[in-house]
This record gives structure tokens, sequence and C-alpha cells, in this order.
């Protein structure tokens, strides 16, 4: 149980292509009938919906003229990529939308404003000017409208889409002169305002330049400066001279500060880099020689030994003088970076004086100097923005030309069929789309489906091993050899069944002579008895597989008595224990059925016996076994019937005198079947576990939930019943994977043929 727990959570393993086929088979008639109807409404929708024509053309958005080249006063990059997604979503704007509409009065059309307002009459007052209104006919309009550009190149791709081909071409046409005049009246509108900007400007830097040339000529005139003399330029000189010398010290004492930093922490066990003395290396490799000696006599000699004391003597003496040493060092360090420091303050001081005194004979041309700086630079932008105005002045003056960089590549045509809806493909479409929503209906259904199928959910939901299938039996179907349903002949057709000849079917009277019966005709159409009455069916031979599995089974002990289970009802126990005790007795062994399903006894039925001095009658009064024992017409196939209904079924199943019973019979017979009712409904199967030798589960295909199978399993562990095995009852044989069983119940087929 532990390993099927693990099994079932560890999920369902992975689908073969034949898995997926198959489960297609068992779902064929989903699949058909939803790709059926998927196919069957778009095709009427195609062939329903109003036709749409789409009007398309191209637009070719080029490099504006370089005379409009005013553009770089306000730092724009005018063609990049930004200015391409710019373009494409003004052509999706709804500025430009609202004045197409009104270019080409779609607010007065009927089809369009049907489509965006429903019922609501063309020109209606106030639609003009509702702001409602004309937000859903932009919305229509933008729904209708594609702007597509094409790659690597400056070609956009304009349709628009309508009911009315002509009406379609015509917004389109209106759809680019609008852009076209927007994108003009913009261009032209900057150019106007930049002229305005660029006059306002003028004027400004010239009386700036006005005021600064007075300025000037009055500081002169109070300072009486000429001409600057050559003692500025010395003192500048000399000032630069002291800079430098102050930048070399401070660089000096960053140095030697540094290295004393470094040297600070020498001790003799750690020794910077920066001591390249060849003294202190010397010294510091005698200590080392010193230190690594003494470390290994002291692994022989104790402290106090005499060359122990002699050496830790040398020691203490190297340890000492290379301290002594590299003290010396640092102080020699430390006092050349107060050398340095010292220098680089002198130097530090020696440069403010000199600033000072440079700050002192030069302010007076400073400001001077300053101010002819700043008029020169004002007459610079001065002619600047002057050459700016000459050029934006000749481009307002070309705004009669209504120059573009836009240009109409192709001009919308009006459209000669409909671009939607495509009969053709929409039908192709609905197919495949009908199939793929068949498929996964299919497979949702399959996934939904947790009843048993096929022998994999025997394994993982039972742990115990398929013992074989009984295929599905149907009133006007025969089941031939291969498995596949065939249906008969019609009674006036010159060739009978050959099931129903008349040399077989005197072979089966002769087999009821002995009772002198006669086979009712609702049992030669059942599959309650169906070995006995027709023997070379392919659903006996599939009997008389499963009755080979069990005598090959039970190596250990000898399976004797045996119950026949289903976890439900109707599932087809009763008639696969009758069929089951059929081949058995047809392969010569002496077979006794118990009818134990005192709730629903159904056995006396199929083998045409009175239900009365039975199972109950036996187990509640003093009666021998052969007042119960009934011999039936299968040879060697005997039957003890439920009797009369008992309101304590349990207790009569669960006595003494019924372990007695199947100890008897055990005597008597090769093979006890007893069929007890199902074992999740009552508890009247599993009070007989402790006097089985094994249990046979019955399960219905694509009816048993895999939860009941388990269930029942898990009843049966819990009781120490020991299951061997499953057989699942009425299967679709083209829905099972049986390739060998099909293969040699075709060739049996053929033979009897």
């Amino acid at each position: 149980m532990k390993n099927l727990d693990l099994q079932r959570i560890s999920g369902q393993q992975e689908i073969s292509l034949h898995e997926l086929w198959r489960i297609a088979l068992r779902r064929k008639w989903i699949i058909f009938s939803t790709a059926v109807t998927v196919f069957v409404l778009i095709v009427l929708y195609s062939f329903l919906a109003t036709p749409i024509y789409t009007a398309t053309g191209q637009l070719l958005i080029d490099k504006e003229p370089n005379i409009l080249s005013f553009e770089e006063i306000f730092k724009i990059e005018s063609f990049n990529d930004d200015y391409f997604q710019t373009q494409y979503k003004l052509l999706q704007s709804r500025a430009l939308a609202g004045n197409t509409i009104e270019r080409v009065r779609l607010h007065k059309n009927e089809g369009f404003v049907k489509a965006a307002l429903g019922a609501r009459k063309p020109g209606s007052e106030g639609s003009n000017d509702d702001p409602i209104i004309k937000r859903k006919l932009i919305k229509v309009f933008l729904e209708r409208l594609t702007i597509r550009p094409i790659r690597k190149t400056r070609l956009v791709q304009a349709s628009f889409s309508d009911s009315d081909p002509e009406l379609a071409a015509e917004t389109l046409t209106s759809f680019f002169d609008a852009y076209i005049e927007m994108n003009v009246q913009r261009k032209y509108q900057a150019t106007e305002q930049a002229t305005d900007f660029l006059s306002t400007q003028i004027a400004m830097v010239q009386a700036e330049i006005e005021e600064s040339e007075r300025e000037l000529q009055e500081y002169g005139e109070e300072k009486d400066i000429v001409v600057l003399n050559s003692t500025e330029n010395t003192v500048i000189e000399k000032l630069s001279e002291l800079n430098r010398a102050l930048t070399d010290a401070q660089i000096d004492r960053v140095n030697k500060e540094t290295y004393y930093n470094e040297i600070a922490v020498a001790t003799p066990d750690y020794i910077p880099d920066a001591l390249a003395n060849p003294l202190i290396q010397k010294l510091r490799e005698e200590y080392n020689r010193l230190n690594r000696e003494y470390v290994k006599r002291s692994e022989t000699f104790f402290p106090d030994h005499p060359d122990m004391q002699s050496l830790k003597s040398e020691l203490d003496t190297a340890k000492k003088a290379l301290e002594d040493e590299t003290q010396a060092l640092i102080k020699r360090a430390y006092s050349d970076f107060q050398a340095a420091l010292k220098r680089e303050r002198a130097m530090a001081n020696a440069f403010n004086r000199q600033k000072r005194e440079a700050f002192q004979l030069n302010s007076n041309a400073i400001q001077y100097n300053s101010l002819q700086i700043q008029i020169q630079n004002q007459k610079d932008l001065l002619e600047s923005l002057m050459k700016r105005k000459s050029e934006t002045d000749v481009s307002s003056r070309l705004k009669a030309l209504r120059t573009s960089n836009i240009w109409v590549v192709d001009p919308a045509e009006v459209p000669s069929s409909p671009s939607s809806p495509d009969k053709m493909r929409n039908m192709i479409f609905g197919l495949l789309i009908g199939l793929f929503s068949g498929f996964g209906l299919a497979f949702l259904f399959e996934r939904l489906d947790d009843t048993v199928k096929n022998e994999e959910d025997i394994k993982i939901h039972a742990g115990m091993p398929m013992l074989g299938i009984i295929p599905e039996f149907s009133e006007n179907e025969e089941k031939s050899g291969d498995g596949k349903k065939h249906k008969k002949k019609s009674p006036k057709a010159k060739e009978k069944p050959k099931w129903f000849s008349k040399p077989k079917l005197k072979r089966i009277l002769n087999l009821f002579s002995d009772r002198k019966a006669k086979p009712r005709k609702e049992e030669q159409g059942s599959v309650d008895l169906i070995v006995h009455f027709s023997p070379i069916s392919s659903i006996s031979e599939y009997y008389r597989s499963i009755r080979t599995t069990i005598l090959l089974s039970g190596t250990e002990a000898r399976m004797r008595a045996l119950a026949v289970m289903s976890p439900l009802p109707q599932e087809g126990k009763t008639a696969t224990i009758s069929n089951l005790a059929g081949v058995l007795a047809q392969a010569g062994k002496k077979v006794v059925i118990i009818d134990a399903d005192l709730r629903k006894p159904r056995l006396h039925k199929i083998f045409r016996v009175r239900n009365s001095n039975g199972l109950t009658r036996y187990l509640t009064e003093d009666l021998p076994i052969e007042d119960v024992l009934r011999a039936t017409a299968v040879p060697k196939l005997f039957l003890i019937n439920a009797g009369k209904e008992t309101p304590n079924p349990v207790e009569l199943l669960g006595s003494e005198k019924m372990a007695n019973l199947i100890v008897q019979l055990k005597h008597n017979f090769e093979y006890i079947l007893i069929d007890t009712p199902p074992v999740l409904g009552v508890s009247d199967a599993i009070v007989l576990g402790p006097w089985l030798d094994g249990a046979i589960m019955v399960v219905r295909a694509g009816a048993t939930p895999r939860k009941a199978l388990r269930q029942a399993n898990e009843k049966l562990d819990a009781h120490k019943i020991k299951g061997m095995g499953v057989i699942i009852n009425q299967v679709q044989m083209s829905h099972f994977d049986n390739y060998y069983t099909d293969a040699y119940y075709e060739y049996y087929r053929r033979t009897e043929a």
C-alpha cells in the first residue's frame, strides 16, 4: 500500500501518442459535435455578416527642409526614433480623428453613427457638440483605422474599414489631408512663435549692450585705466611660481607623512616593506635565525639549561638591537615629516601673501576685463539672434507654399472586394478551431473522468493484477473475434447468422436435455450465461482467458474458495461469476456457486431454479447440504441459491455454520465461487473473509470510480482478504489497448469461418 500511495502521489505518467489516440476514439462524439457546432457557427457568421471593405494607402514621412533649422534654439533633435514614434502616435490621435470626422461629415452618416451610438438618429440636434457623442464617434473611427509602419523605411501604411467601399476610400483620403494640414499648421505655428521670440530677445540684448558699454566707459574714467602695465604681469607670474612650489611641498609632505605612518608601527615581528634599510634587514634575519634555533632546541632542552639560557640571551640582544635601530629610523622619518610640514606651511603663507598682492594690484584690471568680455559675449549673442531671425522670416514667407515633409505615396482607392469576412479562410479556421476545441473538451472530460478504464488504472488504484477484460455486450450486436461490433443481418437476408444455425441451436438445446428445459429467448440474447449458450463467441473466449489466468495463479497455496466482489452495484458481478463458473466447469473442474447476495439475489433466475430451500434456510435450520445443492444445465456446475430474504444477512454469513459449509464444500468441489453484495455498500462480503482463499474484484469500465476501487482494495487489505486480481467488465474494445488479444481472436474468427 505504501508503494501504491507513492505511485498515486507521483501523478500520472507521461501520455503517449497512442494513449492520446485512444482518448480521441473514446470521446469521438464530443470532438465531432464540438467541431461541427463551431464550424457551422463560423460558416453562418461568414455568410450572414455584413461585408466590410478596407481602403489602403501609404505615407512617406521625410526629413524637414534644412531652412527650418530654428529648432536648434530649443535644443530639439529633429529626426531620430523619437520623432517617428511621435508621428505614428499623431496618426492615431483623437484630435486627428475628430478633424477627419468633421471633414467627411461622418457624424451625418447613418451607418457610422449607428455603429457608434446604436439607435440614435444621425444628425440629431446637438450631436456635433455633445462631448459624449463625439467621444463615441472618435472611438469607432480609431477602431476602424489601422496604422502600420513598414520596418526599416519611412513609409507608413494606413487603412480604414467600412461597409461602404466609397466611404472608406473618401475617409482615408480626408485622413491623409487632415494629417498633412495638421503637420503644416504645427510647423509654421512654431515658426511664427520663434520669430516673435527672437524679435523680443534681440531688443533685450541690444539694450543690454548699450548699458554695458556705458558702464565700461564710466569705470575706465573713474579708475584712470588706459593700458595694463608690465608690473601686473610680473606679479601674476610670481604667483604662478609660488603655486607650483606650494604643490611640490604638499606632495613631499604627503609622501613623508605616508612613509612615517607606515613604519610607525614597526616591531621586530613585523617590519613593513617600506623599511628597505640594509642594517635593519640584516638584524631582522639574525633575529629570525636565533628565534628558529631557540624554538628548535626548546623541543630537546628545558629553558633553565645553560645552552638555552645562553641562546635566550643572544636572542634578546638581537631583538633589542633590531628595536633600537627600528626606533631610530622611525624618529628620523618623523623628523623628515615635520620638516616637510614646516616647509609646506611656509610656502602656503608666501603664496597667500602673493595672492593678496596680486588681487590688490589687479582688481581694477580684472573688473575692466570682465566688463569687456561681457560686452563681447552680448555682441556675439546678438549676431546669432539676428541670423536666426532672418531664417525664420524666410520660413514664415514660405507658409503660402504649404511645403511639408509628408508625402502621399499611394492614395486611397475604392476597394473592389470585401476584406472581411473571408469565407474560405473562416471555414478553414472554423474547422481547425472546432477540432482543437473538440480535442480540448475531450481531454478535459478525460481528465475529469475518474472512472476505471484500463490496466494502468488497476495497477495504480488497486495494487492488484488485472485478470482480464470482458467486452461490452449488446442485444442487437454480437462481438466478433476482433473485438469490433458487427450488426446482425436482417431476418430477410438470405444468409443467416452462424450463431443461430440449426445444428448449433440443436446442440445448445441438447445441453438442457437432462433437465428437459429449453433456453429462453432472453437467455440467448443475454450475457449472463453466454459461455454456455454461445461457447464460440468472442466473449466466451475472454472468460476462458480469465479462467487460464486463475488456474495458473496461486502457486503458494491453491485458491479454491473465491469470492467475486465489486465496489458498487451494477458492475456485472453476477454475470461474471456465472460465466466464470461455467468456463471452469467446461475445463472439467467441479464447481459450486453460492449466492451470498442475500439482499438482492439473482443467480436463481440465471440458472432457472426456484429460490427456495436456499442458503438462508440452511444457515437457520438443520438441513443437509444435499437439500440446498442444485444441479445446473452446465455439467459439473452446481448452485446454492440465496433463498428467502432475511433481516440479518451479516450475522448469517459471519456465523460458524457458514464457515462449516465452505469447509464441507471444499471436500467435494474443486472451486467454490461466492457471489457477494458490493463491498462498499454493506459488510456482507467482508465477514466471509476469514474463510476465503481469495477475492476477485469486478469493475465496470467507464463507470466504476477509481476512488471506489481504491477504497474497496483498502477495505480488503484492512480485513486481510487476499485479492487475486481485477476483472474489467463491459469494455469497449475500440478504447482498449489489447493488440495481442485482437490479433488472436481475428485469427480465431477466420478459422471458425
